[in-house]
């Protein structure tokens, strides 16, 4: 038994090797049927895309295609809602990086004068604009919320275009907001002012773009929390017909105007202030001495999100001959002519629906009268109420209503025989608000209005009103910019008034970056009751403007005006040229 178990345990151990041995290569054909399996599985590695950390998801998902990656939208994980997301890929090979100065990289813009404005970048040795961090942006804008041209909120990492990058159209500096029945003063800017159309379409253009990359537009000058726009127009030039008038005396004159703009760099509400002082001297026929000033201001008040509250006012000083202002053609001589005007408004919008009330106070002074005359300043208080309704981002249909008081200071002249001048002024306008950014942005209204003396004794007066303020871009560097306004002047005798209808329309184009054309047309007319007393005026313009550098230009222009009237006395025609320099900071 001995013998035969030690036989036994040599042969079991022989047999264990060779076990052994036969047994080794099975781990390595599961190891390799293991590796097999996972490339079957996980794929090429050298063909996945490690740049996105969620690739094991999106392929979880089914979501893989061979030409965009997709990622799970908001929705949850169903793949039928999954949208797509930019290459990472695609986005390195498109951006060639801060570094990217090798051969192929872009090379810094460059400009021609001729062509149009640059793309500045810092120390390239040209000025900078002061720059506002504020510009008349809306609350909802300057709360946070970036919005695209269509008024919709942009999508996350989708940058809003900026308001200081001189896309949009020029907005009118201080604009009145009120119907002109409420007798408003105009703002300084304002194209309805005689003989400065052309002049305000260009100045205004230029301040829109003054934190823009223009060269030529003004840089400004910080003052505190404000920035100063100066700048000042000096010209000479002839006149076939200096004083307008049916006799006419041609010659020369010169004329000084200083202007202003001031406006703050808040992080919210805005104040802006405007100025106009002008200066002429005649050489020839009375030689008159001609001066006017106008001033005008505006505070916004963003009280809420949706709740917005505007204060506004204007001044403005003048001269006007004796004739024109007491309708006596047998007196010479020259009144001074004060008026000025304070607002307040108060919009709130519900979304879609937005209300709005304004209350306007107004002043009319004649001062330098001949001895005798009578009184005619008079005072114009009035109240409206406004509803629209935002029927796009971009179209904002509105309805108006408004009630006006005229009280003069003496409502019965003893000196005249007549009844009392004081009156009521109802009014109703319909109209609509546009704002297409690049392309059409302003406000239209018409609408019908009455003059309704207290005395029955005197005429009643009605007539259709058209008020509008619009700017059009029909191509990148031309703007066209049309404004109405129609309004009631008492007639002195206190038995009626007169509808006046102003109309304005301007062109500006600009020829490369140093020149732009203007060209401006005018109408006027007068609609009175008085017999034979109605007056049509007509003028046209054209000019342009030329920059030497950005704080110097040449400036010319060319005028006709003519005046068709009933009454021969009150016909004439003018021509005049223009020729000057623009100074600016």
């Amino acid at each position: 038994m001995d013998q035969k178990d030690g036989r036994v345990l040599p042969v079991m151990l022989l047999l264990a090797a060779w076990l052994a041995v036969s047994a080794s290569p099975a781990p390595a054909q599961d190891l390799s049927s293991d590796q097999s399996l996972r490339r079957t599985v996980e794929g090429n590695p050298s063909s996945s895309r490690l740049a996105d950390p969620n690739a094991d998801l999106i392929e979880a998902l089914g979501a893989y295609n061979r030409q965009d990656i997709t990622a799970p939208g908001e929705k949850g994980d169903d793949p039928s809602q999954l949208r797509q997301v930019a290459d990472p890929a695609a986005e390195d090979a498109a951006d060639p990086g801060p570094d990217a100065g090798a051969p192929g990289t872009r090379p810094r813009q460059s400009f021609d004068l001729d062509d149009g404005p640059p793309s500045l970048v810092p120390g390239d040795g040209l000025s900078m604009p002061a720059g506002r961090a504020n510009t008349s942006a809306s609350p909802a804008a300057r709360a946070g919320e970036e919005r695209r041209g269509d008024g919709e909120a942009a999508d996350d990492g989708e940058a809003a275009p900026s308001e200081s990058q001189g896309d949009d159209l020029p907005d009118p500096l201080n604009p009145a907001l009120g119907a002109g029945v409420t007798d408003e003063t105009r703002g300084v800017q304002s194209i309805l002012r005689s003989n400065q159309a052309a002049e305000t379409v260009d100045r205004v253009r230029r301040l829109n773009r003054a934190d823009a990359d223009d060269p030529f537009a003004p840089i400004g000058v910080r003052v505190g929390t404000f920035i100063l726009y100066p700048e000042l127009i000096q010209t000479i030039g002839a006149s076939s017909n200096l004083q307008n008038e049916r006799d006419a005396t041609s010659g020369a004159f010169t004329e000084t105007i200083l202007s202003s703009r001031l406006v703050s760099d808040w992080s919210s509400h805005q104040a802006e202030f405007n100025s106009r002082f002008s200066y002429r001297k005649d050489f020839a026929g009375d030689e008159q001495q001609d001066p006017s000033a106008a001033v005008d201001g505006r505070l916004r008040l963003d009280i809420s999100r949706d709740t917005v509250a505007t204060l506004r006012g204007a001044i403005d000083f003048a001269r006007e001959d004796y004739s024109d202002v007491l309708d006596d053609e047998s007196l010479s001589g020259r009144a001074d002519v004060f008026s000025g005007s304070l607002a307040a408004e108060l919009t709130h919008d519900f979304h879609p629906v937005s209300v709005g009330g304004t209350l306007t106070a107004a002043r009319r002074s004649y001062l330098s009268l001949p001895e005798g005359s009578v009184d005619e300043d008079y005072t114009t208080l009035s109240a409206a109420l406004r509803t629209g309704f935002d029927l796009s981002p971009a179209i904002k249909p509105f309805v108006e209503a408004s009630l006006g008081r005229r009280l003069f200071d003496v409502p019965q002249p003893s000196e005249r025989d007549g009844p009392s001048r004081d009156a009521w002024l109802p009014a109703l306008r319909t109209g609509v608000a546009l704002d297409l950014r690049d392309k059409l942005k302003g406000e239209i209204a018409v609408g019908y209005a009455w003059y309704l003396p207290d005395d029955e004794a005197a005429r009643t007066a009605s007539a259709t009103t058209l008020d509008a303020s619009l700017v059009w871009s029909p191509q990148r560097g031309t703007d066209v910019t049309l404004a109405a306004l129609t309004s009631f002047a008492p007639e002195l005798t206190g038995q009626s008034a007169t509808t006046n209808y102003e109309t304005s329309l301007t062109i500006a184009h600009s020829v490369g970056a140093r020149t732009t054309l203007t060209a401006a047309a005018r109408l006027g007319y007068e609609d009175s009751t008085i017999e034979n007393d109605d007056k049509l005026l007509l003028s046209g313009e054209a000019g342009f403007n030329y920059w030497l550098n950005r704080q110097f230009a040449l400036t010319g222009s060319y005028e006709h005006r003519r005046s068709f009237a009933v009454a021969e006395d009150s016909r004439y025609s003018a021509d005049t040229i223009r020729l000057g320099i623009t100074l600016q900071r």
